[in-house]
């Protein structure tokens, strides 16, 4: 079982740039190959991720189950990925989603001088605090935020503009530039390119409690404590600041993303992907082979 544990970590860590670019082909123009088989173009339709879960004022429970019918892919999706995470932490968020994977991507593009450090933001208030207002505000009537400051919605459009005259025209009306200055500024300016999805995105807050409330019974990247040295190499690669340095490294579940970025930098092969339960001994075992070689480049296996 506990090969069986690294072996997976271990591909999906090594392999994750390529999985998020094969998410990027799946879901974004010119190919939105899956959206082909609902005839969907985007995620604004059937499988919109974030209008289904918004209870409006005076909306009955028909018209609410209904909202959820002609959501339906954006239901299996948002399931399929709280359900994944309880168990084996925020894949989706880390390799699959398309909009998180080109604000990432994006922001590896941009030199180091040019990016802003958000570190000191504290996520989960502000994460919180809006998922609340998100939640709200239709609730009481007072507005709606699911097709506002909607990345899900602007990312797509973004890689469609040089496609579609109607993505291009998006970005000349007042909601596309201020979805694009989030863009930019909480993704590709952002140290990391994930302060939106980490602040901002009502899908990722749902996923962070299902991976806090899984952490005791799934996987997760954990700190073997005796092994850690509180160097704060892994806080300083972390692109969504989930790590606290005091004596040593704890980790943040509402916030992590299983990207593997702090155990490819720690030096002391001090954070594992594994149960709560694991041994001490058998969490060094399944951090050796995970070893990282800087003058290489290179993972190698010790």
């Amino acid at each position: 079982m506990q090969a069986d544990t690294s072996t997976k970590a271990n591909f999906f860590t090594r392999r994750r740039t390529w999985i998020l670019m094969l998410g990027i082909v799946l879901f974004m123009p010119p190919l939105s190959f899956l959206f082909q088989f609902t005839q969907d173009s985007s995620f604004c339709g059937s499988w919109c991720p974030r209008m289904f879960f918004s209870w409006r004022h005076g909306q009955g429970a028909l018209e609410f189950a209904a909202g959820m019918l002609r959501s339906y892919m954006g239901v299996i999706l948002v399931l399929g990925a709280v359900i994944s995470t309880f168990f084996l932490g925020r894949f989706w968020c880390s390799h699959l989603c398309p909009v998180g994977g080109i604000s990432e991507l994006g922001s590896r593009l941009i030199p180091k001088a040019l990016k802003v450090r958000l570190d000191a933001v504290p996520a989960s208030p502000v994460r919180y605090g809006y998922l609340t207002a998100f939640l709200l505000l239709p609730a009481l009537g007072l507005g709606s935020l699911c097709c506002s400051y909607c990345n899900f919605a602007t990312v797509p459009r973004l890689m469609g503009a040089a496609f579609s005259q109607a993505d291009m025209a998006y970005f000349f009306r007042s909601a596309g530039i201020i979805n694009l200055g989030l863009l930019v500024g909480l993704g590709f300016l952002a140290r990391g390119g994930r302060a939106y999805c980490n602040l901002l995105c009502p899908v990722g807050a749902l996923d962070a409690i299902s991976n806090r409330l899984g952490e005791k019974f799934g996987r997760r990247f954990r700190v073997v404590k005796d092994r850690c040295s509180g160097c704060g190499l892994c806080k300083e690669v972390c692109p969504v600041w989930a790590i606290d340095i005091g004596k040593e490294a704890g980790i943040d579940q509402l916030s992590c993303i299983p990207c593997g970025s702090c155990m490819k930098a720690c030096p002391k092969n001090a954070i594992v992907y594994g149960p709560e339960k694991q041994s001490a001994n058998e969490q060094v075992g399944t951090a050796a082979s995970y070893a990282f070689s800087g003058s290489a480049g290179k993972e190698t296996a010790v």
